[in-house]
């Protein structure tokens, strides 16, 4: 086993767990909606984790892991439509429940072929039409979200927040479609380094929350 992989998704799910927890807990519905899809994002990494340390089990966790992340999606949407009316809101989650849908189908009509490679590495091994629908979703639910999410943040936090989950956004769809180890060395320990940075701040910086419902 590579022990660096290991650590990294441990710490993906330690990181999204501590983050989604801080964000549920408050009254803006931004913060509920995007911390639930963190809590979602915490299970689907420590289904991934299971399959990592567990092998012979590797692809029903790719397959469930990939159906609780994609569920996320759905949550970063409404958090991104919140401040919209109500019906918006709701067309929306409707809209994102069919295109997560529809990206599982595609995804499950093809042959499963996620693997561990010789150096320990965890390859999702998508098709390029579905790293295509990996990227249009996390990139059309994240980054709106985020946007909002950055909003209710004041001053240096706000930068933390904006450019820290822009950069897991970005190492996510570097992890889900390259196959250089360099790469993939390079996004991780980013990934890991912000997600550090950010579960550490709002957890345990009080003037993080002050201008924050």
């Amino acid at each position: 086993m590579n022990y660096l992989v290991f650590f990294f998704f441990l710490h993906n799910v330690l990181a999204t767990f501590v983050l989604g927890m801080k964000f549920v807990k408050r009254t803006s519905g931004v913060f509920k909606n995007f911390g639930i899809a963190l809590l979602l994002d915490a299970v689907a990494f420590l289904v991934w984790l299971f399959g990592i340390m567990q092998q012979g089990s590797l692809l029903i966790s790719v397959t469930i892991g990939a159906v609780v992340f994609l569920v996320s999606l759905v949550f970063m949407l409404r958090a991104a439509f919140e401040d919209t009316q109500a019906s918006t809101r709701r067309l929306a989650t409707i809209i994102g429940a069919i295109a997560v849908v529809g990206i599982f189908y595609v995804g499950h009509i093809q042959p499963e072929t996620a693997y561990i490679s010789q150096e320990g590495f965890f390859f999702f091994n998508l098709g390029p039409l579905m790293q295509m629908l990996y990227i249009f979703g996390l990139a059309f639910t994240a980054l709106p979200a985020i946007d909002l999410l950055t909003d209710k943040f004041k001053s240096s936090y706000a930068v933390l927040v904006r450019y820290g989950f822009i950069a897991e956004v970005v190492t996510g769809i570097m992890l889900i479609t390259s196959k250089n180890t360099q790469v993939l060395y390079i996004s991780g320990w980013i990934s890991g380094l912000m997600y550090l940075l950010l579960w550490t701040t709002l957890l345990f910086s009080r003037k993080a929350w002050a201008s924050t419902s």
